[in-house]
C-alpha cells in the first residue's frame, strides 16, 4: 500500500474500514475483510502523522507534518473500494 512507513492506523467505528497515515504523503482507506486496492486520499505536502475516522465513521481526520490538518468528507470516506 504505502511506499513509505505507516505511522497510524485505526479501524473505522463499525470494524469495515481501516484508515492508515504514511510518509509517502498520502491516507489509505482500506476494506477490512478483503484485499482489494485502498482509496488513496492525497492533499498533504509532507508526511501524514495520524489519521481517524469521525464517531459516525462518515469522515477522516488527518495531521501532516506540513502543520495542516484535513477532514476528508463523506464522498472521500463513502468509497466503492471499501
Amino acid at each position: 500500500g504505502h511506499e513509505e512507513w505507516v505511522a497510524s492506523a485505526a479501524f473505522s467505528p463499525d470494524g469495515a474500514r481501516i484508515v492508515s497515515a504514511g510518509g509517502d504523503d498520502t491516507v489509505r482507506v482500506w476494506a477490512a475483510k478483503t484485499s482489494g486496492e485502498p482509496l488513496v486520499l492525497k492533499g498533504h505536502e509532507s508526511r501524514v502523522n495520524s489519521a481517524a475516522f469521525s464517531p459516525d465513521g462518515a469522515r477522516i481526520v488527518s495531521a501532516s507534518g506540513d502543520g495542516t490538518v484535513r477532514v476528508w468528507g463523506p464522498m472521500a470516506v463513502a468509497s466503492r473500494w471499501c
